[in-house]
């Protein structure tokens, strides 16, 4: 029903015309018809309903879908509508007769989370999460399946020309008709869309963030938007470009486009699932926005004169932070020379592992259009170890000062071309450099000007070179006018903020420079006390401090903490998380045996003496490791493993164990990968999503070399060769046995992980002779590559054999498209619940929970392979997480003690039972052996005994409770492990079970939301 509303209900520049109400569930993307007649509203309760937006009921419900319906989309011409939702449907529908036309399914068991239909009308766009895009033509009714990672929203360019669509790492601008980019931006987005003109995009991120302006044509940053207090949802342009409105969790905001002031603020509340959309009026200044936890529509009339005419709402600065990083080998005085380009003076530094930022006012400057801009310095050190960690913080660099020792003989510009490659790669547009000769008060320079010159021309070093000494103080004033004149102002993104939130940031960084040891970490509560009293007349809510805050932390100047119990901290030093990140990697490269591993529990419990935390409370303590540990394992920087009775931290790339010499000739190279840029992290990070695929097992890992296993003799594996700086090689080889299938397979899983990656790849193919079949040795080809050839002689029959041209990845194998997108699906969720695990294991600590490990026994039905597989797996999951399991695989071996493993199973604090349709007829059909007998017995006894019911914990694998179970089991509670995609939150709930951990223990929800797979929360937008 459509119901008016009083004058109460007016905000300035808005006139609240009507709330319209019906739905039973909450609203997502709503949708004018083109001609403005009709609004659509799909719902979670299963309908689409049309209204008239002049005030009449509700025109009709539209009932076909079977599911939460999250979207919908008009024809041109208004006359048809689509609808697509939870229950993998899009449904056509004629929007005059109010009728269902078709159904169809672009991929079964997908949610379709948004549609769009082409300007010409030939086309309609489904977005469909991490199953991808789906295109319809309307022609013949066929869908095609662009390859995509995934998409989140779609979006028709004004003209029909590009489709954009928010996927899994970065926003595409896709040809239509080819559907081949012509455009990337590197942004994780939910929400995208184009301004009236086509010349704009608009994005929001995954999660908080400002709404951001991209230029459409060349993918450059224009312009951020703060002032929202929660997340952002949606936006959406009027039809004249004029407006923009942005929906959050708590208020829906309008912005004037030619300034981008706000113009007005509409408090409105959304619900904790949806999109939370708004829509203007195609051709009428209305509004059309969400209400009542997004189950209401309300129509405002829009005051132009009103809007256009008054001051701004809330006051707006506009400022921009221009990134200057010092980067260089270890050892060439940036640190020193940072501190006095900071503080003006010099100051004696030794070597350090960490990282430190400065903010140099003298560079500041204002720009011809207002904007303030600032610029931060950023020292970052250059020991080869610590790279795999400061890289993970080098982004957006928009000056880079490339140290080198000029007084060096040997190599005075080492590591100079590493950073060059780096930069180039981990900058969203290409930075400018200045080559900055350090030491000169320790000896001359080995290098004279003409060469260094020389050099500067043939990289590309745009800002030239200075000489300096951080000592005496020679070449810093030229230095500081060479950063002035270099940093691209102009092309900065511009920032508009409130004043509230610039003078919170300003407080904020006042802070950080005071804070000592001591003070460095502070709760949200406690920031606020601190900056009250650094100035009495500041006013702020909580809510503004808590989002000024994750801006700053956004940007880096902060970085923000959750504690086991659900309570933000802010640490004022990130530097302070990075050193112990670079201490723990020190510690790792330490192992006596060269593994390259960390002890998890003694490094949580703080049984490693870091310097970081010298000084700390135990508390904080804590808290910092355990923020480092979720570091590397979110990163994929190194993988959880049991190995005697002990949980260790694995780190890939700093294993210096060696393969032993022994015989590798049933193991063949393949197909190889060039891949330059950012290339710290890249093995390391294959090394453990290969493993934490459910194909793939990782069997062993060695310097620089990982293997894994699919079946019985199907070994797949890869190596990889670093002969250049900021370059790298990776060989792939297999078994002689390792069938076609199983390689195109894990081709495709390596190439898709790769693509993810920010580095520049190229696809080497292996070269077979076509008489006598011998593959060619790679170093060999390599060899006539580097030398300008095209070809070489096979090494067993001499014929010429041609080398095929570099392969720029451009696609994965047709026939394991699908299997490969399900598995990096898997390795996602496995790295989400690892580093999950980490919170899981604080929880424990923080409730006093760490007596001892718990201890289970597995129960379970052998005879059908696929049980047995998961059996291993749950029992290796549960064991990595430091459950000490009982397996009769493990534990009860051909010729072991039978009464010995009897004793161990009684012994089990918990059993778990897995159900399937075989247990039950284990169950039903006892024989004569005696591990069978003792293990039902011992459930049997443990569910007659109500004080023990807890001992006995059903797991779901097939079937139903009473098709899988005995009737004993029948009141019991289940997990149900049924679902392969809710696979890690159902092992969350049964760790938390087997931990004793209340389920109601604050900070818990928050934790195993990381966890909860995409197609659950799918329709609340990516996250």
């Amino acid at each position: 029903m459509a119901r008016k509303v009083n004058r109460a209900g007016e905000v300035p520049g808005l006139r609240l015309r009507y709330r319209l109400e019906g739905h039973g569930k909450w609203i997502d993307r709503i949708a004018w018809s083109p001609d403005g007649r009709i609004l659509a509203t799909p719902s979670a309760d299963r309908t689409v309903r049309l209204w008239d937006p002049a005030g009449a009921e509700s025109l009709a419900i539209l009932k076909r879908h079977t599911d939460e319906v999250n979207c919908v989309a008009w024809s041109p011409d208004s006359t048809l509508l689509v609808s697509g939702g939870d229950d993998s449907r899009v449904v056509l529908w004629n929007a005059h007769k109010r009728n269902a036309v078709r159904s169809s399914t672009p991929r079964r068991d997908s949610f379709v989370v948004d549609l769009g239909w082409s300007p010409d009308g030939s086309l309609i766009a489904a977005a469909l999460g991490y199953d991808g895009l789906a295109i319809l033509k309307r022609s013949n009714n066929q869908w095609l399946t662009p390859d995509l990672l995934g998409c989140f929203k779609v979006a028709w360019s004004p003209d029909g020309r590009f489709l954009a669509v928010a996927a899994a790492t970065e926003v595409l601008v896709l040809r239509s008709g080819t559907w081949t980019p012509k455009l990337s931006i590197k942004e994780d987005a939910s929400f995208v869309c184009w301004s009236p003109k086509g010349d704009l995009l608009v994005t929001l991120p995954a999660g908080r963030g400002p709404i951001t302006f991209w230029d459409a044509a060349t993918g450059r940053r224009l312009r951020e938007l703060e002032g929202h207090i929660s997340e952002v949802r949606s936006v959406h342009f009027s039809a004249d470009g004029k407006l923009l409105a942005s929906k959050s969790e708590r208020s829906v905001h309008i912005w004037r486009c030619d300034t981008f002031e706000t113009s007005a603020v509409v408090m409105e509340y959304g619900a904790d699932l949806g999109f939370s959309s708004l829509a203007f009026h195609p051709l009428a200044p209305v509004l059309a926005t969400l209400d009542d936890d997004d189950t209401a529509v309300r129509i405002w009339d829009l005051d132009y004169d009103l809007l256009f005419g008054k001051p701004p709402k809330t006051d707006s600065i506009h400022y921009t932070t221009a990134k200057v990083a010092l980067v260089g080998n270890s050892g060439v005085g940036k640190t020193g020379l940072g501190w006095r380009l900071a503080h003006g003076q010099f100051k004696e530094h030794e070597s350090t592992h960490g990282q430190q930022f400065w903010v140099i006012p003298e560079l500041g400057i204002t720009r011809a259009d207002g904007v303030e801009c600032e610029a931060v310095l950023w020292d970052l050190a250059g020991q080869p170890d610590y790279r795999l960690i400061h890289t993970l913080f080098l982004d957006d660099v928009d000056l880079a000062l490339l140290l080198f020792d000029a007084s060096n003989r040997e190599d005075p510009l080492q590591g100079v071309e590493y950073w060059l490659k780096h930069l180039a790669h981990a900058a969203k547009e290409r930075s400018v450099a200045i080559l900055v000769g350090a030491r000169i008060d320790r000896g001359t320079p080995s290098l004279t000007g003409a060469e260094i010159a020389a050099f500067c021309s043939a990289k590309g070093i745009d800002g030239g070179y200075v000489l300096t000494s951080a000592a005496r103080g020679q070449g810093i004033k030229e230095l500081m006018e060479r950063i002035k004149a270099h940093v691209r102002w102009d092309a900065l993104t511009a920032t508009v903020t409130t004043s509230t939130f610039k003078r919170i940031k300003e407080h904020v960084l006042a802070l950080k420079e005071s804070a000592g040891k001591k003070g460095v970490l502070v709760s949200l509560t406690g920031l606020a006390r601190r900056m009250r009293k650094l100035d009495p007349g500041l006013r702020f809510t909580p809510a503004e401090v808590a989002e000024a805050v994750r801006h700053l932390a956004k940007h880096g100047y902060v970085t923000l903490l959750r504690s086991s119990s659900a309570k933000l901290t802010v640490l004022l030093s990130p530097d302070l998380l990075v050193n112990l990140a670079a201490s723990c990697v020190l510690e790792a490269r330490r192992h006596p045996r060269d593994l390259g591993t960390l002890d998890e529990e003694r490094l949580l419990r703080r049984g490693y003496a870091f310097p970081e935390l010298a000084g700390l409370k135990k508390g904080e303590q804590e808290l910092l490791l355990d923020a480092t540990a979720m570091l590397f394992l979110e990163h994929n920087l190194c993988f959880r493993e049991a190995f005697n009775n002990q949980t260790i931290l694995v780190f890939p790339s700093l294993i210096n164990e060696k393969r032993p010499r022994i015989e590798e000739a049933d193991l063949l190279d393949d197909v190889s990968y060039r891949v330059s840029g950012a290339v710290e992290k890249v093995y390391a990070t294959l090394v453990v999503l290969l493993g934490y695929t459910n194909s793939f097992t990782r069997t062993n890992q060695w310097q620089n070399q990982a293997q894994y296993l699919l079946g019985p003799g199907e070994i797949c594996g890869f190596r990889q060769i670093a002969e250049r700086e900021g370059e790298i090689e990776l060989v792939l080889y297999y078994s002689r046995s390792t069938p076609d299938e199983v390689k195109a397979l894990f081709q495709g899983m390596l190439e898709r992980f790769l693509k993810r990656r920010d580095v520049a790849i190229v696809r080497i193919l292996p070269v077979r002779c076509g008489g006598c079949g011998k593959v060619q040795e790679r170093s060999s080809v390599e060899s006539q590559l580097r030398d300008g050839l095209d070809y070489l002689f096979c090494r067993k029959c001499g014929r010429r054999l041609a080398i095929p041209g570099e392969d720029a990845i451009k696609s994965l194998p047709a026939a394991a498209q699908e299997e490969v997108k399900r598995e990096e699906q898997v390795a996602e969720r496995r790295t989400a619940f690892a580093a999950a695990l980490v919170g899981v294991k604080g929880l424990r600590r923080r409730l006093e929970k760490d007596a001892a490990n718990p201890s289970c026994f597995i129960s379970y039905a052998w005879g059908t392979s696929q049980h047995e597989r998961w059996v291993s797996t749950v029992a290796e999951d549960l064991r990595d997480a430091g459950v000490e399991v009982i397996l009769d695989r493990w534990h009860n071996p051909p010729g072991s003690s039978i009464s010995r493993f009897i004793e161990r199973i009684d012994s089990a604090e918990f059993v778990l039972a897995i159900g399937t349709p075989g247990y039950r007829t284990k169950y039903d059909t006892i024989d004569a052996d005696p591990v069978v007998e003792a293990e039902l017995r011992l459930i049997n006894t443990r569910l007659r005994r109500r004080s023990r019911r807890a001992g006995v914990l059903p797991l779901l694998l097939a079937g139903d409770l009473k098709t899988s179970y005995p009737p004993l089991f029948e009141d019991s509670v289940l997990l149900d492990f049924r679902e392969e995609d809710a696979y890690f939150v159902a092992l969350f709930d049964l760790l938390l079970t087997l931990y004793q951990i209340p389920f109601d223990t604050p900070g818990l929800s928050d934790l195993r939301n990381t966890i909860i797979p995409e197609s659950e929360s799918l329709k609340a937008r990516k996250r």
